[in-house]
């Protein structure tokens, strides 16, 4: 990652999250802070050696005790965030550091994203594609992987993977069929960014 793609990456992150309520703050708060730990972690990875992986612990170590105490958050900057992601309400969010997210999501408050601990090995975490809507206290838990253009609804758990254009609801989670809509606006356009749901209208 060069500079120029950490500014990229803030500046997208800053259009979605629009506004300037206390939620939003703390958003762009937690967003900048967590690319900069993107952009320090592949930093490190080019360095050779023990100085390296201290330098990388230290900056984790700064960087959670920041997120903790801004949204009670863990998102390390080892996890692929893609471009333009969008916190509502950004408290209570846990990510592990192997996690793959897409470009435009948006992740509300209490979700869990982890791999499985109940595995004797630590598995592969969730791979999540682009514009999936993560409902609150939704759990994704093990080596699965979430497709494209998908909802997750409030309070589901999702331990089985997920198709591209699906809608998983209830508890257990369940999953249905959702074709792709015709009037859903482009990623990044300005009606996306006027209106974060447009994506899946």
């Amino acid at each position: 990652m060069t500079l120029s793609q950490l500014f990229q990456l803030i500046a997208w992150d800053f259009r979605v999250n629009l506004g300037w309520s206390f939620d939003g703050l703390r958003a762009k708060l937690l967003l900048i802070e967590i690319r900069l730990e993107q952009y320090l972690y592949r930093k490190t990875q080019t360095m050779s050696g023990r100085p390296g992986l201290v330098f990388w612990y230290l900056c984790r170590f700064t960087g959670s005790v920041f997120q903790w105490f801004l949204c009670n958050a863990n998102i390390p900057g080892s996890v692929m965030l893609g471009r333009g992601l969008r916190l509502p309400h950004p408290q209570n969010i846990i990510i592990a550091a192997s996690a793959d997210i897409g470009e435009f999501c948006t992740i509300y408050q209490n979700v869990t994203i982890a791999w499985n601990s109940f595995k004797p090995r630590v598995p592969p975490s969730p791979q999540i594609g682009s514009q999936v809507l993560i409902g609150a206290g939704a759990i994704i838990l093990g080596d699965i992987t979430i497709g494209s253009d998908v909802l997750i609804g409030a309070g589901a758990i999702v331990t089985h993977s997920v198709p591209d254009h699906s809608r998983v609801t209830n508890l257990p989670g369940t999953i249905s069929p959702r074709l792709p809509s015709a009037n859903a606006a482009e990623p990044g356009s300005d009606r996306h960014l006027q209106d974060p749901f447009s994506l899946w209208r």
